[in-house]
């Protein structure tokens, strides 16, 4: 049996931290009026996305996967289609995102946000194309997915670039009381 150590409570601790943040900003997104049943601007992705600019790749992926289904039990969505397809849409838009800042390309906070939102709806609707619909005319969508994707990155992005100093002040804090966590990832 494994023994807890202060390290793992601490990386715990900050894991769980930032997943109750997202779950927060997921579930409070689901309040806002949406113009189509589908259509999420992922304001839960601003914490991935700093997590992700702070090189804590780990961590931005437990947290990605966990608001998705913290958020989805806590939303009453949690066995519903719609859970699977955010789930692969996390996934896809995850790895893209990592691989594009880990070859530094170049972009920013928002093109990174962009870049995953695209990815995520691109993600989405092949799943749904592989689980709920099979018809190939469900990729006619796609062109819309993608101007929905740069639309909603950027506003997440744009939020994200916002918060990022409030995020810098946590990451700080975590430094400066838990040495080992600021400097391993």
């Amino acid at each position: 049996m494994s023994k807890i150590t202060k390290n793992n409570k601490d990386k715990i601790i900050i894991i769980a931290f930032f997943t109750a943040f997202a779950a927060t900003l997921y579930l409070a997104e689901n309040l806002i009026p949406r113009p189509l049943p589908f259509l999420k601007f992922g304001l839960a992705n601003i914490v991935v996305l700093i997590l992700l600019f702070q090189k804590k790749t780990g961590i931005a992926f437990i947290v990605g996967i966990s608001k998705t289904i913290i958020g989805g039990f806590l939303s009453g969505t949690l066995f519903n289609p719609s859970t699977v397809f955010s789930l692969v849409g996390t996934l896809g838009s995850l790895l893209v995102m990592i691989f594009f800042l880990k070859f530094h390309i170049g972009f920013s906070l928002i093109g990174i946000s962009i870049l995953g939102a695209v990815t995520h709806n691109i993600c989405q609707i092949f799943s749904v194309r592989l689980i709920l619909i099979r018809d190939d005319s469900i990729y006619y969508l796609i062109p819309m997915l993608i101007i929905i994707g740069l639309v909603t990155g950027f506003v997440t992005g744009y939020f994200a670039n916002m918060l990022k100093p409030f995020f810098d002040s946590i990451f700080q804090l975590i430094d400066k009381n838990i040495q080992p966590i600021g400097k391993s990832e």
